[in-house]
């Protein structure tokens, strides 16, 4: 057997492996991929060579001679948000189980960042993709679908019935909670978050907020209306300054609703600071229920987004429509609910 040392290249290849074990090699071949039987004795061989000059198997160029690299794309706006890493636990816990593996990509709301690493991940000859889109780049979306490239489109509502898609129903799930604060007697519900431009999900909620007042027969003010571009990246630090300015012109709300909780985050402590007691003298009311919303003070009543089951499920549709599975409902609806804590009370009389 020839030593490994004197091989010319720094990368073992199947030829090596064939070398070291005395076997042809298309034998090391079938071990690797296990296209047909090979004697136990034989394969340990092969095993042992593979072993001993640590051989690692081009993923890429197996893939392509067997149509299959078992990689899924992931593509997020922002890998630190809590939201994002729950929902992201939630896909990787199904692709162990299903034998993938998934390869990350953050875009950091760059459009330009979505379709470079998008392509770069589908070049890369991933098994299909799931896109949490920073924005509404539909059309992009729909040249990958149309490309016959599975993929998975969570927390953003598209209107294709065609793209599969993971979701909540946002506009629903702020109006309830605009009529939860109402069942509080709250008729001034300042309402943070940042702007919707280019952002469907963020234009829903927004929408749910206008119809929650409307149903509860209260006039919209654009003064109670907190938003702010600058909170897409800095959430908590930017709605604990815009509230703490807000304060300060005196029109104060009964009850603060932010778009995340992180905005309640940044609510609260502006709200300490100022020398308001919560819920008390204001209420204030997260949406997402990350982990954090268990131990602020007081303990953030919020609306529940189940995000590992929406990675879960993201992440079992992709590999369905990967291996040819009949997915016969691809728009699939989370159900939402509100966490009581103690952050909302009865409005306070004037």
């Amino acid at each position: 057997m020839k030593d490994s040392k004197k091989r010319k290249s720094g990368v073992t290849s199947i030829k090596d492996i064939a070398s070291e074990a005395g076997v042809a090699i298309s034998t090391v071949s079938n071990v690797i991929n296990e296209t047909r039987f090979v004697a136990d004795s034989t394969k340990e061989k092969v095993l042992d060579a593979i072993e001993k000059l640590n051989y690692r198997p081009n993923i890429i160029a197996r893939g392509l001679r067997i149509k299959s690299t078992r990689a899924i794309g992931v593509i997020l706006p922002d890998i630190s948000s809590s939201f994002f890493s729950q929902v992201i636990y939630g896909i990787e816990e199904i692709a162990r189980q299903r034998d993938y593996t998934m390869i990350l990509g953050c875009t950091n709301f760059d459009y330009r960042e979505e379709v470079k690493i998008a392509n770069k991940l589908i070049d890369s000859f991933i098994d299909g993709l799931i896109f949490f889109s920073g924005f509404d780049n539909y059309e992009f979306i729909k040249k990958i679908y149309d490309r016959n490239i599975p993929i998975v489109v969570i927390d953003k509502a598209l209107g294709d019935s065609e793209i599969p898609t993971v979701v909540i129903d946002n506009t629903a799930a702020v109006e309830n909670c605009v009529d939860y604060l109402c069942s509080y007697n709250h008729k001034k519900i300042c309402y943070v978050t940042f702007t919707g431009d280019n952002q469907t999900t963020v234009r829903q909620r927004y929408e749910g907020y206008l119809s929650g007042l409307k149903k509860n027969g209260i006039d919209f003010d654009p003064d109670l209306v907190l938003m702010s571009e600058e909170m897409r990246l800095n959430e908590t630090a930017s709605s604990y300054r815009i509230v703490k300015e807000f304060l300060k012109k005196g029109k104060l709300p009964t009850a603060f609703l932010t778009v995340a909780d992180v905005f309640a985050y940044g609510v609260l402590r502006a709200l300490f600071e100022e020398g308001f007691k919560v819920p008390e003298d204001i209420s204030v009311m997260g949406f997402d229920n990350i982990l954090f919303s268990q131990f602020t003070r007081p303990l953030l009543t919020t609306l529940k987004q189940q995000k590992r089951v929406m990675g879960n499920i993201a992440m079992n549709l992709l590999v369905d429509i990967i291996e040819g599975r009949e997915v016969e409902d691809k728009t699939i609806i989370v159900p939402t609910s509100i966490v009581e804590r103690e952050s909302v009370s009865f409005a306070r009389k004037k």
